[in-house]
């Protein structure tokens, strides 16, 4: 083998073996400490254990593959969710899958955590009938306590809009809540 062999663009194959080490190792460490979150986040705007996890997965695959072009690593966390918020609004257009359940059966007890957490109360139930575009403002200010400036920066869209949406989500749940405060009585 010739020395030209394993030279590629003046550095040697040793050299970048040692350059994709450390690009990894700093990917790993900076993202071990998201991936709970990032299904806890996936899961909420979903409401799926198995599809949170898909989107979790893919998040990291997306991210790993756009980590060379981050330029801050103190805005990973940002940067991170904000590719978990975009793969789930993906996932969620995709499936776009109504479930039908007979009217004389009564529902299964779901193993879902997601599900069942949404299902068990009023408001999880209401929180499902959103848009996933509401949904996901709703969920990254009320469970990730992000302010509006911040969801703005997740979901890539005008702070003005952030407010916008949160009005109408603000309006569907009370609509939402009042017809399922009116079924129990």
């Amino acid at each position: 083998m010739r020395a030209s062999d394993i030279t590629r663009g003046g550095s040697t194959a040793i050299e970048q073996d040692d350059q994709s080490d450390r690009q990894r190792l700093s990917f790993e460490r900076l993202i071990r400490p998201e991936l709970t979150s990032a299904y806890r986040l996936a899961g909420y705007l979903i409401g799926d254990a198995s599809a949170a996890e898909d989107a979790a997965q893919e998040a990291v695959l997306r991210a790993w593959q756009a980590s060379p072009r981050l330029r801050d690593e103190s805005q990973f966390r940002a940067w991170f969710q904000r590719i978990v918020a975009n793969v789930c609004n993906d996932q969620m257009r995709r499936r776009r899958v109504v479930a039908f359940a007979p009217l004389d059966d009564p529902p299964p007890e779901p193993a879902d955590p997601f599900r069942s957490s949404l299902d068990r109360i009023v408001l999880g139930r209401a929180l499902a009938t959103l848009t996933p575009e509401l949904r996901a403002v709703v969920v990254l200010r009320y469970l990730l306590d992000l302010t509006n400036e911040e969801i703005a920066d997740r979901l890539g869209i005008p702070t003005g809009t952030v407010k916008s949406r949160l009005h109408y989500a603000f309006i569907a749940l009370r609509r939402e809540l009042d017809h399922s405060t009116e079924v129990v009585r």
